[in-house]
């Protein structure tokens, strides 16, 4: 899945650092993510600057990816590695062999919306990514995920004054009546409903759905992920279900969920009433018949894989 980036990991704990010329941009606009014309790669600080010196933005910490130990057979540390190893972030195969790398979000005020894109730079959209290798995907996904909270968390909602970052945590502070804001993260249910050798897949019904998924919601106030599993099937499909099994989780930057994915049994009669406001088709596909995933990236489809293979 998307996060999945061995033998790196991400280490999102807040820290109030300040950027250095090696450190990697992650501007995002509606365009998408800056990155090199030539290749799938982050600006430096430094690169960032030369493009954008008269800039208002704010570069705030976003988080790092690392590895846990020293590598062997040629791999170099932090301390020994070169300006342009540091520099690069491919989302093939050409990842810098370092130990660290360190991400800065920028945070453009309103006057400043909107970043250009300098020559030899292009933006690529976070969602277009989606199955490359490597950890450029999930490490624009979370960008993307954070730029947005920025973005839409300018003003207190409780007085209306501006919010300034926090010192202290990932939070913004109101800077009349102290409110705190955190990162917004709403959590969301997919649910692969089986029949023996049978598998419920789904389509939106938005105009540009064409992938067959599973039925999937967001969590109400009130309602356990379990609850909420089950209501969904029950308003997309007519369906009831049981024996809920837990499938796994997934942070979804894109649209700024955590995915909390269950395997579970039909219960009573098969017969679908499709709620055409949310889906344009539901069907019960033969184990066999299961179409090939166009990629793992997505707990969805990592979840069909593995009941097509009988692994569920």
């Amino acid at each position: 899945m998307i996060q999945d980036i061995a033998p790196w990991k991400l280490d999102n704990a807040f820290s109030d650092a300040v950027p250095s010329s090696a450190d990697l941009v992650l501007d995002i606009n509606c365009d998408g993510l800056l990155c090199t014309a030539s290749s799938l790669s982050l600006p430096t600080v430094g690169e960032w600057h030369e493009h954008f010196p008269l800039s208002l933005a704010s570069l705030i910490y976003a988080f790092r990816l690392f590895k846990e130990a020293p590598t062997k057979h040629g791999d170099c540390t932090t301390a020994s590695c070169t300006h342009a190893e540091h520099a690069t972030l491919h989302s093939q195969t050409d990842i810098p062999r370092l130990e660290e790398i360190r991400f800065f979000l920028v945070v453009r005020p309103r006057e400043e919306a909107e970043g250009m894109t300098p020559d030899g730079m292009r933006r690529t959209t976070p969602s277009a990514l989606r199955g490359a290798g490597g950890p450029l995907p999930f490490v624009a996904v979370t960008a993307l995920h954070l730029f947005r909270w920025y973005a839409s968390h300018r003003f207190c909602g409780r007085c209306g004054s501006a919010l300034r970052p926090s010192p202290k945590e990932r939070a913004l502070v109101c800077t009349s009546c102290s409110e705190i804001f955190y990162p917004v993260i709403a959590p969301c249910v997919i649910v692969a409903v089986t029949d023996k050798d049978r598998l419920l897949l789904t389509r939106y019904a938005r105009s540009n759905a064409v992938r067959l998924v599973l039925v999937a919601g967001f969590v109400e106030i009130g309602e356990t992920a379990e609850q909420a599993a089950e209501r969904e099937v029950m308003e997309e499909t007519g369906l009831r279900i049981r024996n809920l099994r837990y499938a796994g989780s997934q942070p979804w930057g894109l649209s700024g969920t955590l995915a909390i994915g269950f395997f579970a049994e039909l219960d009573g009669p098969d017969t679908i009433h499709l709620d055409t406001g949310e889906l344009a088709e539901a069907c019960w596909v033969n184990r066999t018949d299961i179409p090939p995933c166009p990629d793992d990236s997505s707990l969805t489809m990592s979840m069909i894989e593995r009941f097509a293979r009988g692994v569920e």
